[in-house]
């Protein structure tokens, strides 16, 4: 069966019609009326004035990354290349050196993340064996050239402004909110949380008794056949 075919004949343009004018001023109209109503409604409008009113983002938001110091002030880092060695996009660089306290081993003598590669997933954090790298929720990053955007030990290691009044905050980080000690901000490392049960295993096969020497070989006959 044959479509049927309709043929529309388009309306007569009058000289009103092909100066724009009436479509004109419709169009400003109806922008004018949602701009009336929509300053009398403010707060109940869906847009947030930034950057006067910020987001609430979650406490697990991956933004900007720090590294976390110890009590002398000194990194946590140890230069182990976990982070660097589990990042998918391959922008962290790590450049390690001895440091002078025997107890510490190593330290980054540098530490880069470029954070135009950087895709933000959190891997490095797990990674990290001695809780050095945290994420904050800082997400206004902008770069005039690329090398500004590589971020270095100076730039990564925490400030107070970014957990004081008016600061970003910590986003994420390991065991956020899923263990007591992280309501009480005391973290395990990801790396070490298994070392306790590790030590344990150790210590139960060395207590085993040593296996039995095994038994001489039968001699053989020097019988003939």
């Amino acid at each position: 069966m044959a479509a049927k075919v309709v043929t529309l004949t388009p309306p007569e343009q009058t000289p009103l019609i092909r100066v724009y004018l009436v479509e004109i001023f419709k169009g400003m109209a109806r922008t004018i009326a949602h701009l009336v109503r929509n300053l009398r409604n403010l707060k109940g409008m869906p847009t947030i004035q930034y950057p006067e009113q910020r987001r609430n983002y979650s406490g697990r938001f991956r933004g900007r990354h720090i590294l976390k110091s110890r009590e002398d002030g000194t990194l946590k880092c140890v230069a182990c290349y976990m982070c660097e060695t589990a990042c998918p996009a391959e922008c962290i660089r790590i450049e390690a050196g001895e440091h002078p306290v025997l107890a510490y081993e190593k330290y980054p003598v540098a530490f880069e993340i470029d954070m135009l590669r950087c895709v933000f997933c959190g891997f490095c954090v797990d990674a990290c064996p001695k809780d050095a790298i945290w994420m904050t929720k800082d997400y206004e990053l902008s770069f005039f050239d690329r090398k500004s955007a590589i971020y270095g030990i100076p730039e990564l290691t925490e400030k107070a402004s970014d957990t004081g009044p008016g600061g970003p905050g910590y986003g994420y980080r390991p065991y956020e909110g899923e263990s007591p000690m992280a309501k009480a901000g005391e973290f395990t490392p990801s790396g070490l949380a298994i070392l306790p049960a590790l030590q344990a295993r150790g210590e139960a096969i060395n207590r085993m008794p040593p296996p039995p020497p095994p038994k001489p070989a039968a001699p053989a006959s020097s019988k003939p056949a």
